[in-house]
């Protein structure tokens, strides 16, 4: 049997191989690259890391070594899987694979590595106090402290984490903004991170909807929203805890942001929401405890573009992904998170058809895949070669909603369209378009993935072609006129 432990070598920590004279074995051992005898030790011995245990285990066989109780069992780092795509000429990379891999990176600080398809993880990670990003090594660091391990385990789990680490018990139980290095403390406009604002009792209400909600299978954005409006109202009343607040201090906050934010109705009924979800799924009350008048929906009709103007629109952009986003986004009615949510594989060439993957309401569905895009398509795979997302952001990733906006935004100022609108109003001039054309309402609810008949009706209000039926008792009035003279 091979005794191997860890040794102090000339000031260097070294692994130390020991064993019964045998010339089988010490061929084994002159047959280990970088391996040395010590003549003062009397054994054999090799850098202390886990490349070197790798070489030992290759060498001997893991069953024939003998690792005494107190020494560190090296284990070789967790190879962090990366895929390499192009970005014009410039080479970049991101992160795949199903799991996280977590590695240590000093005392203080652990550096996750988290698969880029994977999104609620990195919300998660968003949770975290003190988490900051590194665009260089493509991770998150975290810091290294109870808390963080907690929320790891509560919000993702265990088993779709590895640490190529043996966790210490004697770690801080929580971050302390003292353990944020001085180069950081030193940048101005700096903008901390609210829930770091909250205290010990706010941030549990905060960890216990988060994980209720998790559970209700909500979607991140709707976390997002709702958690953000919690901490806001948390901070706007910072002496009271959570489980205290009444409706009455809820309206006095919600009257605030009407007053000095101007906020929308429809923002106006996220807040009460947020505070339903957390009053409801944390603290179990009932519906009827719930006292907050909610506002009237307004019923806004959209603007929609004309189809010639829809045309300036798309020719605008010279960038080839820039006049593809616009294209599929038009041409078959999409949500802005609906384009940015396309992958590679949800494109069938040989149906016509995109696969639209979990949708608003968790609806999927099929779109048309219009002709007019196709030859921009192939020529836009051909260049940009993505790998998962269809469309990829410069850094890697998934494309983002506000790079989606200034690309519309640009196009609308270069084209001269002056009507006012939005990424939406181009799905908006979609449906009408198709109800002047004369696609059945229900025909278009599928397309659109609207869940009541009411809501896609709506277009035939603004449709030309209805208004024209109508016509103003102007008009009317100035042709009998004619008729008469």
């Amino acid at each position: 049997m091979i005794n191997v432990s860890k040794i102090n070598h000339r000031g260097e920590s070294r692994i130390k191989i020991q064993f019964e004279k045998s010339a089988e074995l010490i061929r084994k051992v002159k047959s280990i690259e970088g391996r040395k005898w010590s003549q003062t030790k009397k054994c054999w011995h090799l850098p202390y890391s886990p490349e070197s245990f790798q070489k030992i285990k290759l060498a001997f066989g893991e069953h024939n070594l003998i690792l005494p109780k107190s020494s560190i069992i090296l284990k070789p780092k967790l190879e962090v899987e990366f895929a390499t795509y192009w970005v014009g000429k410039e080479k970049r990379r991101k992160v795949v694979g199903e799991k996280i891999i977590v590695q240590q990176k000093n005392a203080n600080w652990l550096k996750v590595f988290v698969p880029i398809d994977k999104i609620g993880w990195t919300e998660v990670l968003r949770n975290i106090n003190g988490r900051r990003w590194d665009p260089e090594m493509i991770c998150w660091e975290i810091p290294n402290v109870k808390q963080s391990y907690r929320l790891l385990k509560k919000f993702i789990g265990l088993n779709h984490i590895q640490f190529d680490f043996k966790i210490k018990k004697e770690i801080p139980e929580e971050f302390q903004f003292s353990q944020i290095p001085k180069l950081i403390k030193k940048k101005k406009n700096v903008k901390l991170n609210t829930f770091e604002l909250l205290n010990q009792h706010q941030k549990n209400a905060i960890h216990n909807l988060l994980e209720q909600m998790t559970l209700g299978r909500l979607r991140h954005s709707t976390m997002r929203s709702y958690r953000n409006h919690l901490i806001s109202i948390f901070l706007f009343h910072k002496n009271i805890h959570p489980v205290d607040l009444t409706s009455e201090q809820i309206q006095q906050y919600i009257l605030h942001q009407i007053k000095f934010k101007k906020i929308s109705e429809s923002t106006q009924n996220v807040i009460i929401n947020s505070v339903k979800a957390y009053w409801e799924k944390v603290l179990k009350y009932p519906p009827t405890k719930i006292e907050i008048p909610r506002p009237k929906k307004p019923k806004h009709l959209p603007n929609v573009f004309s189809q010639e103007e829809v045309i300036r629109l798309i020719e605008a952009p010279k960038n080839l992904k820039h006049k593809l986003i616009l294209l599929l986004i038009y041409s078959a009615g999409l949500r802005l998170s609906e384009v940015i949510n396309i992958r590679v594989r949800d494109i069938s060439l040989g149906r016509r058809v995109i696969f639209i993957k979990d949708g608003k309401g968790k609806k999927d569905r099929f779109v048309t895949l219009a002709e007019e895009v196709i030859p921009y398509l192939n020529t836009y795979k051909t260049q940009y070669k993505p790998d998962y997302w269809l469309l990829e952001g410069q850094s890697g990733g998934q494309y983002s909603k506000r790079s989606v906006q200034n690309i519309f935004h640009k196009a609308l100022k270069d084209s001269k369209v002056y009507a006012y609108g939005t990424v939406h109003t181009l799905r908006h001039s979609y449906a009408t378009h198709c109800i002047e054309n004369g696609f059945s309402t229900a025909l278009l609810q599928e397309a659109l993935g609207h869940g009541s008949i009411k809501t896609t009706e709506k277009y035939l209000h603004i449709s030309s072609k209805a208004l024209k039926k109508l016509r103003s008792p102007l008009d009317i009035i100035k042709d009998s006129k004619r008729k008469q003279s």
